[in-house]
């Protein structure tokens, strides 16, 4: 134990002399990239695809960097930051929080010309007791600019629109209202149809078609359009670009299988906020059959037995068909039955390997599957194991990164034939 425990410190010690570095070197390099805007983007939720929406936008007409994967943690923003070379025009870059104090530290570091302020969630409930306490995190990218600089807040969450009243940069709303600076109207995105949204800038109207699957990236493609209409791009060329963005790995992404199914991955985040959205679009979509594919979700107060409960509940109102993972499965699935749920349409499995058997005999075309639960949990391995054998079934992993990243995955099959969206 003694040893263990020994180990575990030095490979802590280890990490933190890393990081400490790699800030060290970031702090360096920043100030000689003073050529290049950097556009910071933060939230509780759609950091990611707002930046791969604004970098694509800015990538077709500028040399642009930007985070890598979904980077965005402590270490994330300096080596990001080490990323970028003098002749990038701009870096967009995105800005998370596992502790308070991480934002404020990012912003220093990066010191941004244009802040994006998504929404304020329930996300990181551990590390912040409220969303009062959220947004004050969040707000601190804002407290790092210049006056001269442009802060985009959402105009439809009011914790992220009131923070314009101690605001020193200038502020550029967003939103539903037509008093924002770029509102949207005429939204519809219903399975097999991809988000599609009518927007407004001024006197400018525009349809954008996305290949978003959701109507809750709305938020993140309004704050892409408006920080390239910031950086000067015309609105219907952004619009244009924006067609081409395919939905990030994970995050409601859309694979056929081999079965003729259609999954929707979504287990890049297990956060609570993000599970509404995701049941929704399995509820309306127009499909023969409906499967809820499920573990568990992180930042949610309730006890495992009580969430396993409420997603049979949830899962007896949405899906034709559930399969519920981990030691609590059997809960959801009992709550399910009891909601009118036909016994053999709700099952539960102990470990990952067992229920992507199940779902590989099962699974058949016209079926749209919604995977979904935490990042940890690492559900992306029932994914793959439609494709074939893979090598990794390991029952806990600390690993942060996705399945899709890691060696460990060890396929038995050509990753690269099953890389595109359904």
């Amino acid at each position: 134990m003694r040893k263990t425990g020994w180990k575990a410190q030095r490979k802590a010690l280890t990490r933190w002399w890393r990081s400490q570095f790699l800030l060290l070197l970031a702090r360096m390099w920043r100030p000689l990239l003073y050529r290049t805007t950097f556009i910071a983007i933060t939230g509780s939720v759609g950091k990611t695809t707002c930046k791969e929406c604004l970098a694509a936008i800015l990538a077709a007409h500028f040399p642009t960097a930007k985070t890598l994967f979904n980077q965005n943690e402590r270490d994330g923003v300096p080596l990001t930051i080490l990323r970028v070379r003098p002749w990038h025009r701009y870096a967009v870059v995105e800005v998370a929080t596992d502790w308070p104090g991480l934002v404020r530290r990012s912003a220093r570091l990066l010191r941004p010309d244009i802040s994006i302020v998504l929404a304020v969630a329930g996300t990181h409930s551990q590390a912040f007791a409220t969303l009062d306490d959220t947004a004050a995190e969040k707000a601190q990218l804002l407290a790092a600019q210049s006056p001269d600089a442009i802060a985009i807040l959402n105009a439809d969450d009011p914790r992220v629109h009131g923070m314009a009243a101690h605001c020193r940069p200038k502020v550029k709303t967003f939103g539903h209202s037509a008093g924002s600076d770029l509102w949207a109207d005429a939204v519809r995105s219903q399975w097999p149809g991809r988000l599609a949204l009518q927007v407004h800038a001024g006197p400018e109207t525009v349809f954008v078609n996305t290949r978003l699957v959701g109507e809750h990236w709305v938020n993140s493609v309004l704050g892409a359009l408006l920080a390239a209409l910031s950086c000067g791009v015309p609105l219907h060329l952004a619009a244009r670009e924006l067609e081409r963005v395919e939905p990030f790995m994970g995050r409601m992404q859309p694979v056929a299988l081999p079965s003729g199914a259609t999954m929707l991955r979504d287990e890049g985040n297990g956060s609570l906020d993000t599970m509404a959205p995701a049941l929704r679009v399995l509820q309306q979509a127009d499909t023969a059959r409906r499967v809820l594919v499920f573990s568990n979700l992180s930042d949610s107060r309730e006890s495992s037995r009580n969430r396993a409960r409420q997603m049979g509940r949830t899962a007896a109102q949405t899906a034709g068909l559930a399969v519920f993972i981990g030691e609590h499965g059997h809960h959801a699935v009992k709550e399910a039955v009891a909601q009118g749920m036909k016994p053999e349409c709700a099952r539960s499995f102990a470990d990952l390997e067992a229920a992507a058997l199940y779902l590989k005999s099962e699974l058949r075309a016209g079926d749209l599957v919604l995977l979904k639960g935490r990042s940890s949990d690492h559900l992306s391995r029932i994914f793959f194991a439609q494709f074939g054998a893979i090598g990794c079934w390991k029952p806990k992993c600390t690993r942060r990164h996705m399945c899709d990243l890691c060696e460990e995955l060890r396929p038995q099959f050509d990753l690269r034939r099953i890389g595109k969206n359904g």
